[in-house]
């Protein structure tokens, strides 16, 4: 407590700081990182409930992507403004070229059939074959062009691949690192401990490069360096933890 005491205000408002960004964090972390979302192109879709609908939302390349799943499994896919859909799925048990235990199935646009295929498993399991018993792999029939003025100009349509994945259940992840708050926190912890410990700090590094360390006294520049470092780690720390929430 006589080493708080002993601390200018600059110095104990750096510590409160702190103290505030590590709780805050170790509160928000849990919260964040605990929902559950689905990985599609550049963006995360967070799961939600609404009613009896299982809906995936979140911003792709700049505009809000939605997804919403019906209990039948019917899919409807929205981007911007725009609606895809609804997509259905028929059984289809004559599609005689699939591997064994592969289930037949007709993907339909607005009743009309656009896909003849097959599909297995859920999550990280799940597999999608082509009519000749192909396997088929996470691809994107999103062909991305740009007009003069950046603006996007193609169809923003997902591949068969991506709604069947949708309609069975999809493998989730979710959002933020705990490495964020792990690293967040040691560079406060570290930050704290060169204020508390600060002339301690100093003459060890000279331990062994003068005799009379304890007579030694910081210049005016390792007074400023001090202050910098003080400065600029809490402002790292919380970049660090701000990152360590957005990474997926």
């Amino acid at each position: 407590m006589q080493r708080l005491r002993e601390l200018n205000g600059y110095q104990k408002g750096v510590l409160i700081l702190m103290a505030a960004m590590v709780l805050v964090f170790t509160v928000l972390y849990p919260i964040l990182t605990s929902r559950q979302a689905f990985s599609y192109r550049d963006g995360l879709l967070l799961r939600t409930q609404e009613g009896e609908n299982t809906v995936y939302q979140g911003k792709v390349y700049g505009e809000t992507a939605r997804f919403t799943v019906s209990p039948d499994q019917t899919v409807e896919f929205y981007y911007g403004e725009k609606t895809y859909g609804p997509y259905t799925v028929q059984e289809d048990p004559n599609l005689v070229d699939l591997p064994d235990g592969v289930r037949g199935i007709q993907l339909q646009r607005r009743g009309e059939t656009f896909f003849y295929g097959g599909v297995s498993g859920e999550g990280e399991t799940f597999r999608v074959y082509r009519q000749d018993g192909s396997q088929m792999h996470r691809d994107s029939s999103m062909e991305i062009s740009f007009d003069a003025y950046g603006n996007l100009t193609s169809m923003m349509e997902p591949s068969a691949y991506t709604i069947l994945e949708v309609m069975y259940g999809p493998e989730l992840t979710h959002p933020g690192s705990w490495w964020g708050w792990v690293l967040g926190v040691v560079i406060c912890v570290a930050t704290a401990l060169t204020i508390l410990y600060a002339d301690e700090l100093f003459r060890f590094h000279l331990l062994f490069e003068i005799s009379n360390v304890e007579e030694a006294e910081p210049s005016g520049w390792e007074m400023a360096s001090r202050y910098i470092s003080w400065t600029l780690l809490p402002v790292l720390a919380l970049a660090v933890f701000i990152l360590g929430l957005l990474y997926w």
